[in-house]
């Protein structure tokens, strides 16, 4: 679709699939992970976006592609939020686009599906296409049309300034856009309503704004002939190919052509539509960077719309940040970084590889809206730390017993789930009362709000991952601190 062979497009392929080798890896593994339940189901409806969470998170992985070349650019809140609603509904048509071609492959000669590995071979080139070459352009052009966007707002409507057309005007220049090279004509002039840069698939060029006294304004018709010989050129079906580019992203507020050939295929404009009513959308608009890449080498998958409640600039990582020397994992707040390594507890427990994800980022949140004082908090915890202490401390002591004899069985039995379940229950015991349960020491809960803190984290574990342990230990304790953290993010 966006194939050119010339040496100079090789060569800008080959720069930008190294420089966004990192971001395009999400891709890939989510294409990966889509194509096993395509192949599960043995067919693909539209419909399927809405409800499918394999074919949620390449959706949302191809929009953090166009996401990141948004944010390349300084865009005001109205016209990023403009450009964000297009790049999301044109990474759901383009997932629409690809797993309809896909499902094509799935039957043999004899309306059979095909063995995995069979459809996986056959569709090879057609993933490669989708997530490689034609992501690459798309992604250059969310660069080029984010920075026209930007400047066709910051452009002044006073009759003094003209506008004025440019090239890279080097040897690598298309013929066709050479032409336009210097067009100068005013902001409100029909040119710009289809001829504002880029205008094409890896287009360099660009529009200034200049003062109208220092330079010759061009002949407007003249120069809508030109553009329209520059946005055109015939396919074999005798079609014109570049008349999609013939829009303004700055004027229209979106990045990608309305005439794209996405847009055209069966079910596009349902999914537009579905898009537009909110039942197709974003998992978590906020999901840090690296998330994705985490779930794919510990064969997890996390429920993103739990970040929708954190800060968007809230990283990760798993490597230690700010001088931090510990193995394990953490919130740093300085550095409003979490960090959780993929290491041997995490490799063993997939629960616990799910579960330290909604823990750490729960210390995030927690700190970024400061949940620890929310009197609600308090309300809990003293409830059933008076509960509790009845008759010399009895449930306590009680509890305490329990988990340490389910904690010695699961780990004689090598049941790591069980074990780090176990493990958060008896935090979450010694943040009501140090003296029982067992996880952090008890200097650390002399600190100053850090029994609220692990009461809070381990709260966040039971309301997004569960906890088979401590609902059974504890099954009212497990159940309000579920009801807590619903109360604190106001979810339903």
């Amino acid at each position: 679709m966006y194939d050119c062979e010339c040496g100079t497009c090789k060569h800008q392929k080959e720069q930008i699939t190294l420089a966004l080798e990192d971001n395009f890896k999400p891709v890939l593994n989510a294409v990966k992970k889509a194509l096993k339940t395509l192949h599960t189901k043995g067919n693909y409806h539209p419909k399927d976006l809405a409800d499918t969470k394999e074919y949620i998170h390449l959706i949302d992985a191809t929009n953090n592609v166009f996401n990141y070349a948004l944010k390349q650019v300084d865009l005001s809140p109205t016209m990023l939020k403009h450009l964000q609603n297009d790049v999301y509904t044109f990474s759901a048509v383009k997932t629409h686009t690809q797993l309809l071609e896909l499902s094509r492959e799935l039957l043999t000669t004899e309306k059979q599906i095909k063995p995995f590995a069979t459809f996986e071979h056959d569709v090879s080139k057609i993933v490669t296409a989708y997530n490689s070459h034609y992501l690459e352009a798309e992604y250059e052009f969310a660069v080029g049309g984010s920075q026209m966007a930007d400047r066709w707002e910051s452009f002044s409507d006073d009759e003094r300034y003209l506008l004025q057309y440019r090239t890279a005007n080097d040897d690598k220049v298309r013929d066709s856009h050479a032409v336009l090279h210097n067009i100068t004509l005013p902001k409100d002039d029909p040119f710009w309503d289809k001829y504002f840069a880029p205008n094409g698939w890896r287009c360099r060029c660009l529009v200034v704004q200049l003062l109208r006294a220092l330079h010759k304004t061009s002949d407007s018709k003249k120069a809508i002939e030109l553009g329209e010989k520059a946005t055109t050129a015939i396919d074999k079906n005798g079609k014109n190919k570049l008349e999609i580019f013939r829009f303004n992203p700055g004027k229209k507020k979106i990045i990608f052509p309305p005439d794209h050939p996405y847009n055209k295929v069966k079910g596009a404009d349902f999914v537009k539509e579905e898009v537009r009513k909110g039942n197709i959308k974003p998992e978590a608009s906020n999901l840090p960077a690296g998330i994705s890449d985490y779930e794919n080498k510990l064969g997890i998958t996390v429920d993103r719309s739990f970040f929708n409640h954190i800060q968007p600039d809230t990283k990760f990582t798993t490597t230690n940040v700010g001088g931090q020397t510990g193995k394990g994992a953490y919130y740093l707040p300085s550095e409003n970084t979490v960090k959780i390594p993929i290491d041997r507890r995490r490799k063993k427990s997939k629960w616990k590889a799910e579960s330290v994800v909604y823990h750490e980022f729960g210390h995030a949140i927690d700190w970024q809206q400061n949940l620890k004082d929310n009197p609600l908090v308090k309300k809990l915890m003293d409830k059933y730390r008076k509960l509790y202490a009845k008759d010399s401390n009895k449930l306590f002591k009680d509890l305490a017993e329990k988990a340490n004899d389910r904690g010695v069985q699961s780990y004689i039995k090598s049941d790591w789930n069980t074990m780090e379940q176990t493990g958060g229950f008896d935090d979450t015991l010694m943040s009501l009362n140090s003296n029982f349960g067992r996880g952090h020491t008890k200097a650390y809960f002399k600190i100053k709000g850090r029994s609220e803190a692990e009461f809070l984290a381990h709260a966040f574990e039971n309301r997004f991952a569960g906890n088979s342990v401590f609902k059974e230990l504890a099954p009212d304790l497990y159940e309000d601190s579920k009801k807590l953290i619903d109360e604190l993010l106001k979810l339903k």
